[in-house]
Parts: structure tokens; C-alpha cells; sequence
């Protein structure tokens, strides 16, 4: 840019020298145009008297005029004239062309002139004969260029100082707009990697969910199974053997009917455990006292209870697992404790979880026989089945000589009412 600059202004400075020298000067060398090899004596004055007597003298050095030979026609150092000195600016000047260059210092061209005050402006420039396009002569001027240099340094400092600001505001854009793209990029790293852990997280426990809910249904099946044998069992060892009784062994009518009552009365055991009961529309307090009477005209054993906080409803598949928890944990108290201490509890606390613990003072689970643990109703599988379905927990404490308890939580989010 400062080199453009440069060479603008010299090229402009060129330009105007010769306009000067065809406004000025053409006239005064008009004679060179009859063969002359230099000017009069007239001629060479006013040319001297111009040159030193008005506001050139401030700017111009010397001047010269050649011929097409190089021969030197004017100058103001006298012992030029007369002498051949060609240049290729001098042919340039005949072939109509303007040029122009700095000199900061003599060359050997100028070796011995009168031209001291440097640096100079050094211009050519075609001076043409009149009312014609023919060159008769090229004029040279030294134009003092200290100034024009200064001013050139000047606009050099300028333009250096607003490339150098727009430079730094450049830069500092630049900085901020990759720092920006920068604090992105770690924004949605950041971000992706949140969404990777959490997707990982969630493929977990979505793997952990289908293999409890392969668990549950094995075990469900399990326990399907488990019924269905005890209810065979119950039928084989029960009715069918009062039957099987009644057809091999004669009987007067009064046996018969005893017989059949009996039949009856197992017939109907059986198939109250399997109908669910009217529970549908009665608060969950009531279906647990439900159960718990149940147990106790079955069995004809003691039941403590006690319940806290059940006024509010719950889902009825809720109330249903709660009800068969109950009786399930009831019959193997019966069983396997021979009913003692049996004891049932239920709260709802302030997180919203149901407790429910029931407990009995029997030999407590490690004194059970091998029949035991093979004749269960639908055994602590089904009781975990049941409870795990609603999200729940189940816990077994058990103690040589000292009891057992089954204790259930169950959160009410999402099983309410």
C-alpha cells in the first residue's frame, strides 16, 4: 500500500512537471525544431531569468533540455551544454513517455554537477513542437523532494498505524469469535456427553427391567405351578379320599350324609382360597381386618392387629396383593408356628410408603421340616411376585426359636386410587 501510494504521488508530481513544461517551456524552445544544437543566447536568459527569479526557484534544482542525439541544448549548469550524453529516459521522452524517479543521492550520471540539495524529483518530460504531435526536444527539471518525501513518510505512519488498528481490531474479532465457537463446541461436548451417560444409564435400566420382568414371569409361572399342585393335593388328600372312603366301605344313611358334609366343607376350604373376596368398595383397613377374620374362623387362632393412617384409597389390584400378602403370611404362621403370636401391622407413613409387617412367635423359618418347604400355598415367591409388580420390597426376619415376620414397603406413587 505505501509503495502504490508512493508511486502515485511521484507518477501525479510527474504530470504536473510536464504540464509545466509544455505550458511554460515549449515556447521558448521552438527554435530547436530548425535543426539548432542549442538554444540562443536570448533564449538561455529567459529560461535563467524564469528559473531564478520566480517561485520555481523554491522548488526546482536544475533543468536540462536534450536533443534526440542526447546532445544537451539547456541546462543550468553551463559546462553541460554542448555535450552528449545519451539516456534511455531522454529516448523514452522522444517517444512521447513521461517518467520519473527519486534520487536520494548523486548516481553517475550526475558525477560533477551542480546538484547538491538532496534527494530530487527527477522528471522527463516530451516537449513538442507547436500546432504538431512532434517531439523537438525532452526537457529534465530536479524538483526538490524533501517535502514531498516527509509527507510521504507522513501517510506511510498513517496507513501503518490504521492497518496495525484494524489489525488488532481484526485480530481481537477473530479472537472472540473462535473463544465463542470455542465455549460452544465444549458446551455441546459437555452436553453430549450428559445425554451419552444418561441414555447409557437408561439402556441399563431398561436391561435390568426386562431381565427382573423375565425373572418375574419364570416366576410367576413357578408359582402358577405351585397352586395348581396344592390345590391338587388339597383335592387328592381331602375330598377324593372321603370319596374313595365312601364307595369302598358300606355305610348306613347317617354315615353318608356325614361323609358328604364333610365332602362339602373341604370342597368349600379349598374354593375360598381361590374366589377373591368383596373387597372392591371397602377402604384397605377393612380388607385386612377381611383377611385377618377369615384366618381366624379357618384356623380358630388369635390375630393382634393393629393399623395407622389407611383412611385414604388405594388402587384395588393394590388392596388385592395387600389381602393375599396378609393370608398367605397368616397361613404359614398357622403352619409353620402353629399360630402363635400372630400379629399383623400396616401403616402409611409421611413419604407415602405402606408398611406391612406380619409376625408370628412360632420356631421361626429354619426350623421347617422338608415337607414344609415343598407344601406352601403360593409360598414367599408368590408374596415377592406380588409385591415387586407394585415396586415394593419384601423382607424376611427370622430367628431359631424366636418368631418370624414378613415385612413389605410399598411406595403409593402411581398406586393410589
Amino acid at each position: 500500500m505505501s509503495a502504490r501510494i508512493t508511486s502515485s504521488y511521484v507518477h501525479a508530481r510527474a504530470d504536473a512537471g510536464a504540464l509545466y513544461m509544455e505550458g511554460f517551456l515549449a515556447a521558448h524552445v521552438q527554435e530547436l525544431s530548425d535543426g539548432r544544437t542549442a538554444l540562443s543566447d536570448g533564449k538561455a536568459d529567459l529560461l535563467d531569468d524564469l528559473l531564478d527569479n520566480t517561485g520555481l526557484a523554491h522548488r526546482v534544482e536544475g533543468m536540462k533540455i536534450w536533443l534526440r542525439d542526447g546532445t544537451i541544448a539547456y541546462s543550468t549548469d553551463k559546462s553541460l551544454i554542448g555535450k552528449k550524453m545519451p539516456s534511455s529516459e531522454v529516448d523514452a521522452g522522444f517517444a512521447g513517455k513521461v517518467s520519473s524517479k527519486i534520487e536520494q543521492s548523486p548516481d553517475k550520471e550526475h558525477a560533477g554537477q551542480m546538484i547538491k540539495n538532496y534527494p530530487l524529483l527527477e522528471v522527463y518530460a516530451p516537449i513538442y513542437k507547436e500546432d504538431s504531435s512532434q517531439v523537438i526536444a525532452v526537457g529534465e527539471f530536479y524538483e526538490k523532494a524533501g517535502g514531498m518525501i516527509a509527507a510521504l513518510s507522513r501517510s506511510t505512519r498513517s496507513t501503518w498505524v490504521i492497518v496495525g488498528a484494524m489489525t488488532a481490531m481484526m485480530a481481537g474479532l477473530l479472537y472472540l469469535i473462535v473463544r465463542s465457537a470455542n465455549d460452544l463446541i465444549v458446551r455441546q461436548r459437555y452436553l453430549l456427553h450428559r445425554q451419552l451417560d444418561a441414555s447409557q444409564a437408561l439402556s441399563d435400566q431398561n436391561d435390568k427391567l426386562r431381565q427382573a420382568a423375565e425373572l418375574a414371569r419364570m416366576d410367576a409361572s413357578k408359582s402358577n405351578e405351585s397352586v395348581l399342585n396344592r390345590i391338587g393335593a388339597d383335592i387328592h388328600d381331602g375330598p377324593v379320599q372321603v370319596l374313595s372312603a365312601l364307595l369302598l366301605r358300606p355305610s348306613d344313611a347317617g354315615s353318608v350324609q356325614r361323609l358328604a358334609k364333610h365332602v362339602l366343607d373341604e370342597l368349600r376350604e379349598i374354593s375360598s382360597g381361590l374366589v377373591l373376596p368383596e373387597i372392591e368398595t371397602v377402604p384397605l383397613e377393612s380388607a385386612l381386618r377381611l383377611a385377618v377374620q377369615r384366618h381366624r374362623s379357618a384356623t380358630g387362632t388369635a390375630v393382634a392387629e393393629r393399623y395407622t393412617n389407611l383412611s385414604m384409597q388405594v388402587a384395588h389390584p393394590l388392596k388385592i396383593c395387600l389381602y393375599r400378602v396378609v393370608q398367605e403370611a397368616l397361613n404359614n404362621a398357622f403352619r409353620h408356628g402353629a399360630g402363635l403370636g400372630q400379629k399383623v401391622e400396616a401403616a402409611i407413613d409421611d413419604r407415602q410408603i405402606i408398611t406391612v409387617s406380619i409376625s408370628d412367635s412360632g420356631p421361626g423359618f429354619a426350623a421347617r421340616s422338608a415337607t414344609d418347604q415343598t407344601r406352601k400355598p403360593l409360598g414367599l415367591d408368590g408374596i415377592r411376585n406380588r409385591v415387586d409388580a407394585f415396586g415394593g420390597s419384601l423382607e424376611i426376619i427370622s430367628a431359631d426359636d424366636n418368631g418370624a415376620m414378613i415385612l413389605i414397603k410399598i411406595p403409593l406413587a402411581g398406586n393410589g386410587a
